[in-house]
């Protein structure tokens, strides 16, 4: 199950917070501007103490693909990076 909260536009980071739920676990996308606001969405979403696991990334529209050194430097080797 996903959830997309989209808080004012779009923003620089994306959070994919991971909690226990009785059905299984739930995932729940956060974008944020400042990553200083992802306490602040921790604090008040479900139970902190049912947190799996918080995985922050850059909020880019190639799905993260120029975050891959691999493909960094593919492009790189034929002159287009």
């Amino acid at each position: 199950m996903t959830n997309v909260v989209t808080l004012h536009g779009d923003k620089r980071w994306k959070a994919v917070l991971e909690y226990q739920h009785e059905n299984g676990p739930i995932s729940i996308e956060y974008f944020l501007e400042e990553i200083s606001e992802l306490h602040l969405i921790i604090e008040h979403g479900p139970d902190w103490n049912t947190l799996i696991r918080c995985t922050v990334t850059l909020s880019r529209p190639d799905g993260g693909e120029e975050q891959n050194s691999v493909e960094k430097a593919r492009r790189n080797e034929h002159g287009s990076g």
